[in-house]
């Protein structure tokens, strides 16, 4: 996944559980800005490698709280680590790394794969970014109907339970 998948589609869900945008979409790209990152200025050969894992969103969420004292920022942080792991799943990922060693492929600079994964989720991503930018207040109604929904439906099941 790219640019457009991993901010489109991770943003749109951060709005849908009240996250702060801006952290969220920080999150989604922070594991290929510090991995890419570490290729580029030679420090690695590998571009799955330091934060395409499970314990980097958690040190990050930490790290953002320590310095923002936002838990909502953090919580968009490892929401937006954790959706760009997902997103990614459609190849290899070394999840329990550094617990588990993994044969990794070293890479030369940043080699981007295009199939229809790819194309597909860009245009995904972009066009949730559009709804969400250009139809704000119909996609808030919408999560509050839905939320509302939910409610509804569990208050019945409590009724249910206390009448019997």
């Amino acid at each position: 996944m790219l640019f457009f998948g991993h901010i489109g589609i991770t943003a749109f869900l951060g709005k849908f559980l009240y996250l702060p945008l801006l952290f969220v979409v920080i999150g989604s790209m922070l594991p290929d800005a510090l991995d890419k990152g570490l290729v580029l200025i030679g420090i690695t050969d590998y571009s799955r490698f330091v934060a395409h894992n499970i314990f980097f969103g958690p040190m990050a969420g930490m790290i953002t709280y320590a310095v923002t004292r936002r838990r909502d920022a953090s919580l968009a942080i490892l929401f937006g680590c954790y959706m760009h792991l997902i997103e990614d799943s459609n190849r290899f990922l070394p999840w329990l790394y550094p617990l588990v060693r993994y044969e990794l492929i070293p890479v030369q600079g940043i080699n981007i794969m295009l199939g229809t994964y790819e194309y597909v989720s860009e245009a995904i991503g972009l066009s949730l970014l559009i709804i969400l930018f250009r139809f704000k207040s119909n996609v808030i109604a919408i999560r509050e109907r839905i939320l509302s929904n939910i409610k509804d439906s569990y208050d019945r099941r409590i009724v249910k339970k206390v009448r019997k």
